[in-house]
C-alpha cells in the first residue's frame, strides 16, 4: 500500500465512520422501539441485524453454496459470496462476520479510490471530498454497512473507471469482469469503457486496440460467465435473469413506470412503490447533471444503471440499484458545491439514511 493511498484512507475515514455510527444508532433505536414500545409481531429483520434482507441470502450462500439454498438464490451473483467464503476461512465468527467485515472494508477502500478518481478526472479536490461524504451518507448507503454486495461492487466499479482514466486497459478488463461477477450492473461498465477506448482509437497500435477491446468486453464477459454457469447448474436458460424477473416483474418502459408511479405517492402504496418516486425523479435530474458536467463514459454508465432500475414493474430496491451508478453521487456533489446546499444536502441525506435504515429494520422498506 503506497503512502498516497494511505493518506486517502485517512482522508475518507471520518465519512466512513460517521456513516457507521449513524446506521448503528438507527438500528439500536429501532430495536429499542420494537422491544419496549411496539405492539404487534416483532419484525424478522430486527433479529437479523446487519444480515437482514439480502444479507441473510448471502450468508446462506457462503455457508451452503448455490446447491444448498432455494433456487431463488441463483439471482445473487457470486463475487461477494466467493470473497466472503475466503474470509470466512481465516476469520473467527462465522460467515456473517466475514461478510460484514468484507462489506465495511470494501466500502472504506472504495471511498479512498473514489476520492482519487474524482480528483484525477476533475482536478477538483474539494469536489472529491464532497463526493466521498455523500457516498457515505446517501440514504441507501446503509447497505454499505450491512452484509450486502454493494460495497464490493462499488470498490470494483470505481477501480474500473480509475483504470480507464489511466488507460490501463487490461486492468480495466479484469476489474470490470470482477464487478460484473459481483453485481449484474457490472456489465454496464462496458459503456464507460467504450467512451474511453474510442478516444485515440485511430492512432493506437494493433496491440493496444486488443487491450481496449478487452476493457470493453470485460463486464459483459463476467456477466455472461455467471449466467451461463448458473443456467447449467439449475438446467434453466438465463436462470438468474428469470428469477429476478419473477420478483420484479416484466421489463417496462422506464418513463411510463416513472409517470405511473406519481399516482402511488398517495394512498396505501405511499410506503411501497410510492416511496421510490421522489428518489427516481431526483435521480433523473442527476443524470442530466452528469451528462453536462462529468466525462461521457461516467454519465453513460450512471444513466444505464438508473434505466435498468426503473425498467421494472416492482420498484423495490430502486435506490440501492441506482447507487451502483455512483457517478450520480458525484453529480450531486457538483450541485451542492456552494451556498447553503453545501451543508444542507449532506445533513438531509444523512437523515434520509437513518430513516431508510429504520424502515428496513422494521420490515417496511426493501433495501
Amino acid at each position: 500500500m503506497t503512502a498516497t493511498f494511505r493518506r486517502d484512507l485517512v482522508a475518507v475515514f471520518p465519512a466512513w465512520i460517521t456513516a457507521r455510527l449513524l446506521v448503528a444508532g438507527a438500528m439500536l433505536g429501532a430495536r429499542l422501539y420494537v422491544d419496549h414500545l411496539h405492539e404487534g409481531e416483532r419484525p424478522l429483520q430486527v433479529g437479523q441485524g446487519l444480515l437482514a434482507w439480502d444479507g441473510a441470502w448471502y450468508r446462506s450462500l457462503v455457508e451452503s453454496g448455490y446447491s444448498g439454498v432455494d433456487q431463488e438464490g441463483i439471482r445473487f451473483f457470486p463475487g461477494f459470496v466467493l470473497v466472503g467464503r475466503l474470509l470466512d476461512a481465516v476469520l473467527p465468527g462465522g460467515a456473517g462476520v466475514a461478510l460484514v467485515v468484507l462489506a465495511n472494508a470494501a466500502a472504506l477502500f472504495a471511498m479512498a479510490l473514489l476520492l482519487r478518481l474524482v480528483r484525477e478526472v476533475t482536478g477538483d479536490a474539494d469536489l472529491a471530498g464532497r463526493a466521498v461524504w455523500l457516498t457515505a451518507c446517501l440514504p441507501p448507503a446503509f447497505v454499505l454497512v450491512w452484509g450486502y454486495a454493494e460495497a464490493l461492487f462499488l470498490l470494483l466499479a470505481v477501480a474500473t473507471l480509475l483504470a480507464l482514466a489511466r488507460r490501463s486497459w487490461w486492468w480495466a478488463a479484469v476489474l470490470a469482469s470482477a464487478a460484473a461477477v459481483t453485481r449484474p450492473t457490472g456489465a454496464l461498465l462496458a459503456l464507460a469503457a467504450i467512451a474511453s477506448a474510442w478516444q485515440g482509437w485511430g492512432g493506437s497500435p494493433a496491440r493496444e486496440r486488443v487491450a481496449r477491446t478487452a476493457a470493453v468486453l470485460g463486464g459483459p464477459v463476467g456477466f455472461g460467465a455467471f449466467v451461463w454457469w448458473a443456467s447449467e447448474l439449475v438446467d434453466e436458460p438465463f436462470a438468474p435473469l428469470v428469477v429476478q424477473r419473477e420478483l420484479r416483474g416484466d421489463p417496462v418502459d422506464p418513463l411510463r413506470r416513472l409517470l405511473s408511479g406519481l399516482g402511488e405517492l398517495f394512498g396505501p402504496d405511499a410506503l411501497g412503490d410510492g416511496l421510490h418516486i421522489p428518489f427516481a425523479v431526483g435521480l433523473v435530474g442527476l443524470v442530466v447533471v452528469a451528462f453536462r458536467r462529468l466525462p461521457l463514459g461516467h454519465a453513460a454508465f450512471a444513466a444505464a444503471c438508473l434505466v435498468v432500475a426503473l425498467a421494472a414493474e416492482n420498484l423495490n430496491s430502486l435506490e440501492r440499484y441506482a447507487l451502483n451508478g455512483f457517478p450520480l453521487v458525484v453529480a450531486l456533489a457538483v450541485l451542492v458545491g456552494s451556498g447553503r446546499l453545501r451543508h444542507l444536502v449532506p445533513a438531509i441525506s444523512a437523515l434520509g439514511m437513518v430513516s431508510l435504515t429504520v424502515l428496513a429494520v422494521m420490515g417496511e422498506y426493501v433495501p
